[in-house]
């Protein structure tokens, strides 16, 4: 999986591929991100406000992806 393959997909993420390591963290982001949505629409929130909200943590998070993601793959030209 890549980081740009990720649903909802960030608006601007370089195609990093996620290291095996750290797939579990990322299918319970994604997860707990469905279930914001669900939990938004729920509270009857206008659809423009639950994607504003989604967005905003979908971008966060594919910033400190790659971030985390460098690190990794600068550790392992070290080794």
């Amino acid at each position: 999986m890549r980081i740009d393959q990720l649903h909802p997909t960030p608006t601007a993420a370089p195609p990093l591929d996620i290291p095996t390591e750290l797939l579990a963290s990322v299918n319970r982001h994604q997860a707990h991100l469905l279930a914001l949505i669900e939990s938004l629409r729920a509270a009857g929130l206008h659809e423009d406000v639950v994607e504003s909200s989604v967005r905003t943590l979908v971008d966060s998070y594919a910033d400190e992806l790659t971030v985390v993601i460098g690190k990794l793959v600068q550790g392992a030209d070290h080794e």
